[in-house]
């Protein structure tokens, strides 16, 4: 399965397509070309191209759920929750505008039967109280009741959004705890590295784009953290200018970030570091989590990296253009 996602050289032509239509035709010469094959005939729209990208995605996750032990599956299973936060959310801002179930529902990932969520009962609820009434068998009722008085006080969806995050993440480390052995060790490395690398990218938004203060910020940072502690997130929180948060980083990130010039480019910067050690999880012991968990984190990224070279090419914007704010799936990044 690793062997199908696009190479350096496939990003290499694909980066220098100056359509649309010939972006899509290279790749239907490679691994996707039977998701392409649903859309005959003229450019598809933009917004069901990337849907079926991400279904496809999910499809590598049922399959790969399926041929490891039951632990293991269980933690594969884990990693959809982030999409299905992402279908709360969007949910959630759907009632809260008053857009109606249709509109709603045409925005989601196409989870199938993978989802857990009630999402006909959500979209019939009418009101965000109401919604959240109707999740009490999923992960995310418990913080989403916690997070409603926020809600109510501050007039605004962000602390449900924020508690639907967490409940996501969170529910990673309680997979990990089922696991034993090389199992636990390997999927808490890579675990702990996503997650400081979401809160990287939480620290650069809600501090710098946001301006929250830093002890709110703190409040909102997820735990189980590879490198990154929470002593060390709380003096990152609350340095204030880039410089200060460069020499704030422990290691191995404040190599990682040494180079960048714009808070724009912590995500990516951190990004491309993982996917490295993404790859050199298929050096190590072929028989462990370690390797689907790899696998299926690379897909992903492999999925959002098309997804916005669709979209810039879309909108008449080089793609080669984007190599500076897109994250290669691929070892030692690209060149265009």
């Amino acid at each position: 399965m690793k062997g199908k996602l696009l190479s350096a050289e496939d990003w290499h032509y694909l980066l220098q397509m100056r359509t649309l239509d010939d972006l899509l035709k290279y790749l239907s010469g490679t691994d996707y070309a039977r998701v392409l094959a649903r859309f005959p005939g003229a450019t598809p729209p933009l917004g069901e191209l990337s849907l079926a990208l991400y279904e496809d995605l999910f499809k590598d996750t049922a399959r790969l759920s399926k041929a490891v032990p039951k632990n293991g599956s269980r933690l594969l299973a884990s990693l959809l929750l982030r999409y299905e936060a992402e279908n709360l959310k969007t949910i959630l801002r759907g009632l809260w505008r008053g857009s109606p179930p249709q509109e709603i529902l045409a925005l989601l990932y196409p989870l199938g039967s993978l989802s857990r969520l009630p999402v006909e009962e959500l979209l019939q609820a009418g009101q965000v109280t109401a919604a959240v009434d109707a999740l009490p068998s999923t992960v995310f009722h418990g913080p989403l009741r916690q997070a409603l008085a926020q809600f109510q006080a501050q007039g605004r969806l962000f602390p449900l959004e924020i508690a639907v995050d967490q409940a996501a993440i969170e529910h990673l480390g309680i997979a990990l705890k089922s696991l034993s052995g090389l199992d636990r060790a390997k999927a808490r490395s890579i675990i702990g590295m996503l997650v400081d690398g979401t809160n990287l990218s939480w620290l650069v938004r809600f501090r710098h784009l946001y301006g929250i203060s830093p002890e709110e910020t703190i409040n909102y940072l997820l735990v189980g953290g590879r490198h990154l502690s929470l002593r060390d997130l709380g003096r990152l929180a609350r340095t204030t200018d880039l410089p200060a948060f460069r020499e704030a980083l422990p290691a191995p990130y404040q190599e990682v970030l040494s180079e960048i010039d714009h808070w724009g480019q912590v995500r990516i910067f951190a990004e491309r570091w993982l996917v490295g050690k993404l790859h050199q999880v298929f050096l190590s012991d072929p028989f462990q989590i370690g390797l689907p968990l790899s696998y299926l984190l690379l897909k992903e990224l492999e999925v959002k990296s098309l997804e916005c070279l669709f979209s810039s090419m879309a909108f008449g914007e080089s793609p080669a253009k984007l190599v500076e704010r897109i994250s290669v799936p691929i070892g030692g990044g690209v060149r265009v």
